[in-house]
């Protein structure tokens, strides 16, 4: 009686200290959770020609460009620029204002180190469809002070991405980040259960196999006894 107690509480032990870890698992993922805003996209601005009072993304259209527009009227307006300003006359290599010659972004915010854009659909549809993009340094009338080289947008086939646009003077980095891995939110999790339920299993089958080990000696224990009696 007093081993099958024993083995309860064991076992009430080991799954105590089991849920204990997989609450402290899950806030941990809780923690550092992959959390990306994806209708949002900043511009970051290094050593930006002096004047510099907003950033904008260039995009090269395509043929029949479902997000085209003549002028955007609300960027304009956000942005205190007019149709005629430089930024939004600006047609060179295919590439055009995102502000202000598409409808698929909003003007944010804009300081000096990064301009803020908040998207119309998710960043990796609009990235998919504008494979390549440059990026215009714009005084606050509209007049373009500087661009920078083209770069491709790598694809993302998974994930939530996040777009880290960076300009430094003429030079344009965008990095892609997708986060972890939606499986790996289930395999380890998955993992560390099996690991502990087999944990468990030992430890209970270990302390069974001890109490029928431990019977068969006091049964023989008893057996000789019995014996050295009767021979007496």
């Amino acid at each position: 009686m007093k081993v099958k107690n024993r083995i309860k509480r064991t076992a009430k032990a080991l799954i105590a200290a089991y849920f204990a870890a997989i609450m402290c698992f899950m806030g941990c993922m809780t923690a550092f959770a992959w959390n990306v805003d994806t209708l949002r996209q900043s511009i970051e601005l290094e050593n930006a020609p002096e004047g510099t009072a907003f950033a904008d993304i260039l995009v090269k259209d395509k043929k029949n460009d479902k997000y085209a527009a003549d002028f955007n009227e609300e960027n304009g307006k956000l942005l205190g620029v007019v149709k005629g300003c430089g930024l939004a006359k600006y047609e060179e290599s295919g590439y055009t204002s995102m502000l202000l010659r598409h409808n698929c972004a909003v003007f944010e915010s804009s300081e000096q180190t990064h301009t803020v854009l908040k998207l119309k659909e998710e960043n990796s549809t609009l990235f998919d469809h504008f494979s390549s993009i440059k990026v215009a340094y714009c005084d606050e009338d509209g007049n373009i002070l500087g661009i920078t080289n083209e770069v491709k947008i790598k694809k993302s086939f998974w994930g939530m991405p996040a777009y880290t646009i960076a300009a430094n003077g003429s030079s344009l980095t965008c990095d892609v980040n997708n986060g972890p891995p939606y499986f790996m939110l289930v395999l380890v999790p998955a993992a560390f259960t099996a690991l502990a339920v087999i944990m468990i299993t030992v430890v209970i089958t270990s302390k069974l196999s001890r109490k029928a080990r431990l019977k068969k000696s006091i049964k023989r224990i008893q057996s000789g006894e019995v014996d050295n009696e009767r021979k007496e």
